[in-house]
């Protein structure tokens, strides 16, 4: 009668151990949890708050194009700001950017150091990857407080260095262009694009996004079963030319977003082996494919083919079977969705399309 007593006492120690244990797992989850919850991200506008037009590419594209942007951001109740010497096209190189690469840094960093709560990058084009470089050589450190960093194409350079500060960002059109903007600018770039959707981002009106994309490989997810993690990337070209970089794409735990102009098929499946060749894919969730035109192609079946290529002779043979999502809603096209950057997202893969889930600014930062 002994032995059973002592096992069952034993049994009961045991069981009061593991279940210790495990509340304390979960406890330490929970903080962790609170962690997430709490990473510094950028705050919503109130009325009257400042949204500054930052200009580290591109120069205005018609003499009244500020004008305009400035009116927009007033329409919506947010203060616009734009320093005073902040664009001086005949300063820069081959007449094309906003400014000399020394000045579209100082005023980066103005912005950066300024009471602005949002940068709105004016154009993209060429010039970031010059005020990234400028900006690491000045040892300048970032705010305590992240503002919210917005644009697309070129601008990618800017996200990428505001998530090596754990920084979510928001790829979405340039405040130069965008439906409201056309009328003025007169460019087909993202001509159907809403502006208005991102001041009611801004503003804290919407908090979560709901993206619908195209399956091309559902890898090994269980259809309908949420893959948590969250987006990072951005403009292609940009993303490549950053590979090696302080500030090169880091793919653990993240869903990969790639757009582009339209390229040549030969020179995109270049690009894409090289990221796989530097390990970006190595550990991340998924990849979501925004537009990425095929040159001389009518439609997206092309894009399709060679992103399916891509896949099976790149990706599958190192043993990375990872969900692949397509919709051309996102880049250099009539329109330019919002994505959030460095926020939790959730993909869940249908039988007929998969569907992300994405706050535009709770942290996925740690």
């Amino acid at each position: 009668m002994k032995r059973p007593l002592i096992a069952l006492i034993i049994n009961m120690f045991l069981f009061s151990a593991n279940f210790a244990c495990a509340m304390g797992k979960e406890a330490s989850s929970s903080e962790d949890s609170k962690t997430v919850s709490k990473a510094p991200t950028w705050k919503f506008l109130k009325e009257g708050d400042g949204v500054e037009i930052i200009a580290p590419s591109g120069a205005p594209l018609t003499p009244g194009h500020i004008e305009a942007i400035k009116s927009l951001i007033a329409s919506h109740g947010l203060q616009p700001f734009l320093p005073e010497g902040a664009i001086d096209k005949e300063a820069s190189r081959h007449g094309y950017f906003a400014n000399s690469d020394e000045n579209r840094t100082k005023y980066f960093i103005e912005a950066l150091q300024g009471p602005s709560k949002a940068l709105w990058a004016l154009r993209g084009g060429f010039g970031a990857a010059e005020v990234v470089y400028e900006f690491e050589l000045s040892a300048v450190s970032p705010p305590k407080h992240p503002k919210l960093i917005i644009g697309f194409s070129d601008i990618t350079a800017l996200h990428l260095l505001a998530a090596t500060w754990g920084w979510p960002s928001l790829h979405g059109s340039v405040i130069g262009l965008g439906e409201e903007l056309f009328k003025e600018t007169q460019v087909n770039v993202n001509k159907s694009t809403k502006l208005s959707l991102v001041f009611s981002i801004l503003k804290g009106e919407i908090r979560e996004l709901e993206h619908t994309f195209n399956v091309i490989h559902s890898g090994s997810a269980t259809l309908e079963t949420p893959i948590f993690g969250s987006v990072m990337g951005g403009n292609l070209s940009i993303i490549e030319n950053h590979k090696g970089t302080p500030t090169a794409l880091q793919g653990k735990g993240r869903f990969i977003f790639l757009e582009d102009t339209s390229e040549d098929p030969k020179r995109l499946i270049r690009r894409l082996i090289g990221l796989v060749r530097a390990g970006v894919f190595d550990e991340a969730k998924g990849i979501i494919f925004g537009n990425n035109p095929i040159a001389g192609s009518a439609d997206s079946s092309q894009t399709i083919d060679e992103i399916k290529y891509f896949i099976k002779n790149f990706l599958l043979p190192r043993n990375i079977n990872i969900p692949v999502v397509y919709s051309p809603r996102f880049g250099h096209d009539e329109y330019n969705d919002v994505m959030p950057l460095g926020t939790t997202a959730s993909l869940s893969i249908h039988e007929y399309a998969a569907i992300l889930k994405v706050s535009v600014n709770e942290s996925a930062y740690q």
